[in-house]
């Protein structure tokens, strides 16, 4: 595979590499097309976390039904934005159907006064920095740390892959962590 990579870029025998198994080439399929799919979704979903979230799923969906794609004089990527299309649909009629999990509130009980005052802060931080989140990033993040479940009861829950969930944790987790920085920074200007 390597050969083929450091030779003139041929997709056609990278395809059929991955198509064999070869993680490598498959990697390689991904370089050479994930901005491509995911500024589509951008476009069309109108925000990063959304496209991001989608992109995610497209990879795992083109990787599972590569086997089948045949060469019949269309581009590669065509194939890869005819799923980025289905998938966004679906994302889309998912969320309109799908109902949010409330936040918890409340904080187990404290006795100390000055714990509660802190921890209270750091809830309505979280909380602020949640909104920022799309639904389906807020959504992993209270099953799998709010209500603690397992990546694959957290899949079950959102009918979604375990690929999926942990792509989702992991891109809410970064946006927490940039909203959360920015607003420390602007405690600390302020």
């Amino acid at each position: 595979m390597k050969q083929v990579l450091e030779a003139e870029y041929n997709e056609e025998r990278v395809i059929r590499a991955a198509q064999a198994g070869d993680r490598e080439a498959f990697a390689s399929l991904y370089e050479a097309h994930v901005d491509r799919v995911y500024h589509y979704l951008l476009r069309r979903m109108g925000q990063p976390a959304d496209a991001e979230d989608v992109t995610a799923e497209v990879f795992i969906r083109a990787m599972k039904a590569l086997k089948s794609f045949e060469f019949r004089g269309a581009p590669f990527v065509a194939w890869l934005l005819r799923i980025a299309h289905n998938t966004a649909v679906n994302h889309m009629k998912k969320q309109s159907r799908r109902q949010e999990v409330p936040l918890l509130d409340n904080l187990p009980g404290v006795n100390d006064p000055a714990e509660l005052a802190l921890n209270q802060v750091a809830s309505e931080d979280v909380s602020r920095a949640m909104r920022g989140l799309t639904a389906l990033q807020r959504q992993v993040i209270t099953l799998r740390y709010m209500a603690q479940l397992s990546i694959a009861e957290t899949a079950a829950k959102m009918e979604r892959t375990e690929g999926a969930i942990k792509f989702l944790q992991h891109s809410a987790i970064r946006a927490l962590q940039r909203t959360m920085g920015r607003q420390e920074a602007s405690n600390v200007d302020g």
